[in-house]
């Protein structure tokens, strides 16, 4: 069979508007030769004119594979990006990805990579969506998007470990580039899902607090307290923002666990004037003037002592009164950790949303 000839005849049948012939002309060539890619293009263009573009795809594709086997990777791109004009096909994309990655082409590769990601993401198939996560963040590790996206696919997987490392590399990045508002949102992120890192949840609710946000710094607080009761940074920044939200009472309780933690670690004058402030908000509360009361008479505690409050300190009373009145004060201030508690806002549970 002379393939010229043939392929002759089917020009000339295309000219006639004989499209089925002149496919089964082009189909004899093509039992001789599968890889002939004159014929398969010619086969292409003539699928798309009669709109079946399936077929014209499958034609285009086998094209492009048969270059790039043959080392043509920009030819293959031509033709693969040529299929993805006629129909939407997620292989087509990673072939793609995979060519512009041999070519070094790191943009072209990662926008092509990112289509893939979506197209998983958008289908539900959660285990290829993260694998092509990682590629994309082996690809270009500074992509700081990428890492997001790929922390929160660990995330809905429920693999906390590699979800908060790669949302706090990113997180990294962003204050490296001093990109602070995107540092903040991703830091939010990482200390909802790892709320043992009380140091992020500090730093966080320092930041709001200075931002007059005093709902998130409640949020972020309830992490802190829940972990130390009795740390005075936590204790403070409580008071601070129960005050600003106007919730008097729960200043108040917060002010008194204050003043009883200075006054276990001997420091009269900080217990006095935690009093002080609970006083000028509740003048008519017993225990705050009972407080002041009581400070008058407590020693300072050695230099060495100063720095830090003791984590317990039994209560300095008269012997015959020890037994009654201790219980009464840990029923109080136990009544007053779970007022403090309980008007902390709760942290949101919602993935990351965060332009980058």
């Amino acid at each position: 069979m002379d393939k010229n000839k043939v392929i002759e005849s089917a020009t000339k049948l295309i000219a006639k508007g004989q499209f089925d012939k002149a496919i089964k002309e082009y189909q004899r060539v093509l039992e001789l030769d599968p890889d002939d890619v004159r014929v398969l293009q010619k086969l292409a263009e003539l699928y798309q004119k009669m709109k079946k573009q399936s077929e014209a795809a499958d034609c285009f594709e086998k094209v492009a594979r048969t270059y790039a086997a043959q080392g043509f990777y920009l030819k293959a791109v031509a033709l693969y990006k040529q299929v993805l004009k006629v129909v939407e096909r997620v292989e087509v994309n990673v072939r793609l990805a995979e060519l512009y990655q041999q070519l070094g082409l790191v943009g072209d590769a990662t926008k092509e990579w990112q289509t893939v990601a979506a197209h998983y993401e958008k289908s539900g198939d959660h285990k290829a969506s993260l694998d092509t996560l990682k590629k994309l963040v082996d690809l270009d590790p500074d992509n700081v998007a990428s890492r997001i996206r790929l922390g929160e696919q660990y995330a809905r997987q429920d693999d906390l470990v590699e979800a908060v490392a790669e949302l706090r590399r990113a997180a990294q990045y962003l204050q490296r580039n001093g990109r602070t508002d995107d540092y903040l949102r991703v830091a939010e992120r990482i200390s909802h899902l790892d709320q043992a890192d009380t140091g992020l949840a500090h730093e966080l609710a320092e930041h709001f607090l200075s931002k007059g946000d005093s709902k998130r710094a409640l949020s972020k607080l309830q992490i802190c307290f829940k972990a130390n009761p009795r740390d005075l940074n936590t204790l403070q920044m409580l008071a601070k923002a129960f005050q600003d939200l106007g919730q008097t009472s729960k200043t108040v309780s917060v002010l008194k666990e204050l003043a009883h933690v200075h006054a276990d670690a001997g420091r009269a004058d900080d217990a006095r004037n935690a009093y002080e402030q609970a006083a000028e908000l509740a003048p008519d509360d017993a225990e705050v003037r009972s407080g002041l009361q009581s400070v008058a008479s407590i020693r300072p505690a050695p230099a060495a002592a100063r720095g830090a409050p003791r984590t317990a300190a039994p209560a300095r009373t008269a012997p015959a009164q020890a037994a009654g009145q201790t219980s009464r004060q840990g029923q109080a201030r136990e009544g007053g950790n779970q007022a403090i508690g309980a008007g902390v806002a709760p942290a949101t549970d919602s993935s990351l949303r965060v332009v980058v």
